[in-house]
């Protein structure tokens, strides 16, 4: 079952946190690593990792956090991926899926977007805030009206979370890092 949660520190700090991102995704150092996609590099880096140096990042972090331990509904050791979509409107996401247990997304700067799940067929309004998260293995895309301009480029947080992890997931995605839970709400 998916459920939607609203993001007090992104409804809080939106600005502020579409002011860092905008900065770092702007930094020679990072387009050298990332190329033209923070998306499809996501096994290159985790996006807290990141962001590390700003406060309101570690609050989003520990709300996530909760978020996440609240959706799992047990307190097992967890893993997570979590990436940055950074896209003009040209550049939303087609067709895909995430082969995790539990996958999400935190909406920053969503613009007027949809996404569109199939299997089975629902759809979530992207609004400042929202944390949608859901079973991992249900495909979607992303969609705007036709007649909306992007003055700026669409911000969301996409995340993976791992329940068990095999000894084959230690090689290769650098972005999977333990997320222990730490019984902390953003400040």
């Amino acid at each position: 079952m998916q459920k939607i949660y609203k993001s007090e520190v992104v409804l809080k700090h939106h600005d502020e946190l579409s002011n860092i991102i905008d900065n770092a995704v702007n930094t020679t150092q990072h387009h050298d690593i990332f190329g033209d996609s923070y998306t499809w590099s996501y096994g290159k880096y985790n996006i807290f990792g990141f962001t590390s140096a700003t406060k309101v990042f570690y609050d989003l972090f520990c709300e996530l956090n909760a978020i996440v331990y609240d959706y799992n509904g047990t307190n097992q050791p967890l893993w997570m991926q979590s990436w940055l979509n950074y896209h003009e409107k040209d550049g939303l996401l087609d067709w895909h899926g995430h082969q995790w247990p539990i996958h999400g997304y935190i909406s920053i700067r969503p613009h007027n977007t949809k996404t569109i799940f199939r299997n089975p067929d629902y759809e979530v309004i992207n609004e400042v805030g929202n944390v949608y998260i859901g079973p991992g293995y249900r495909e979607h895309k992303v969609i705007s009206d036709k007649n909306t301009q992007f003055d700026t480029n669409r911000i969301t947080i996409g995340f993976d979370i791992l329940k068990d992890v095999p000894s084959h997931a230690l090689t290769g995605n650098i972005g999977l890092i333990p997320f222990p839970q730490i019984n902390r709400m953003s400040s």
